[in-house]
């Protein structure tokens, strides 16, 4: 190696090591010099972005606790006594086998129970908040007081949250057989507009339906089902009040089936604005921890005829 390219080595070395070592010192790492940024760079925006969350929280909570509650957003629906077909041959091993079930006549909430209604509930009560957290990434951090609109479905909220709340006002959680023939009706629908994809009929994944995220209850009037009954196949999922079972379908009662009587999850039915079309299927099931909270999960209520 001749002199020349020795002092040219020497000083490519040094100059790492100066690099380094004012990673070090400044607390970051050679990672961040070579980027051009320092440490703190990165959490200055995450800050910003904290204010203005909460600044959005302060603004929505404020909005919530001063509205009206219009009664046309408590209707129920009334779904007549008789039987339906329960599952599908053609969905997930837990949707099978199809099976004829039975039901009293019964009333289920015509909208998903809104976030103006929810905080009522709380005034009245005391009840906790309902907790908003991103989902799986999918959600900024300022963008999260954007669900707390007054005709917006509620969210963030868990099993029991969701039956205090039906049972403040006198009516229950569903049970996933009520929920099923309210959505498909007696005529098998695939989802409750009928049996054509329709991918901007309710509020699922992506923005092409004009939401990034929920929707209020009545907006979408394609994603109705046979009895007029909202948002069943998109916007929020729904608790309802079974235990989950992967093969329950296989020994459900015929007549009136209200699901196991413990389990470690409870059935969650419809998808949210972060499914897809498939999810959305009117026999699709899905099971969740009953202390879970997030901001794709709401419910409706329903009541004995």
């Amino acid at each position: 190696m001749t002199k020349s390219l020795k002092l040219l080595y020497l000083a490519v070395v040094m100059g790492v090591m100066v690099m380094l070592f004012m990673g070090i010192y400044l607390g970051g790492g050679p990672g961040d010099i070579l980027k051009g940024s320092s440490h703190d760079k990165g959490f200055i925006p995450l800050a910003e972005k904290m204010k203005t969350a909460k600044e959005g929280f302060k603004n929505a909570e404020a909005d919530l606790k001063s509205v009206k509650i219009d009664p046309v957003y408590e209707e129920m629906v009334f779904i007549p006594a008789g039987e339906f077909v329960m599952g599908t041959r053609n969905g997930g091993f837990d949707e099978q086998p199809e099976r004829k079930v039975s039901l009293a006549g019964y009333y289920i909430d015509r909208y998903e129970v809104t976030f103006a209604q929810f905080y009522n509930f709380m005034a009245a009560t005391g009840h906790r908040k309902p907790r908003l957290v991103g989902y799986l990434g999918n959600v900024e951090t300022e963008d999260l007081p954007l669900f707390m609109k007054p005709l917006h479905p509620v969210v963030g909220v868990s099993w029991d949250d969701s039956a205090d709340y039906c049972h403040w006002k006198e009516k229950r959680l569903p049970t996933e057989a009520e929920w099923e023939k309210a959505a498909r009706g007696e005529d098998q629908r695939k989802w409750p507009w009928g049996n054509k994809e329709e991918q901007g009929d309710a509020n699922l994944l992506g923005e092409e339906d004009g939401f990034r995220y929920t929707a209020p209850v009545d907006h979408f009037k394609q994603d109705k089902s046979p009895y007029g009954v909202y948002d069943m196949a998109g916007n929020v999922m729904e608790w309802v009040s079974d235990w989950y079972q992967e093969e329950y379908y296989r020994i459900l009662p015929v007549s009136n089936p209200i699901g196991p009587m413990t389990g470690d999850y409870r059935v969650l039915r419809g998808a949210s604005w972060n499914d897809s079309i498939d999810h959305a299927r009117t026999t699709a099931r899905f099971r969740m921890f009953p202390e879970y909270r997030d901001v794709t999960i709401g419910f409706r209520c329903a009541k004995s005829g």
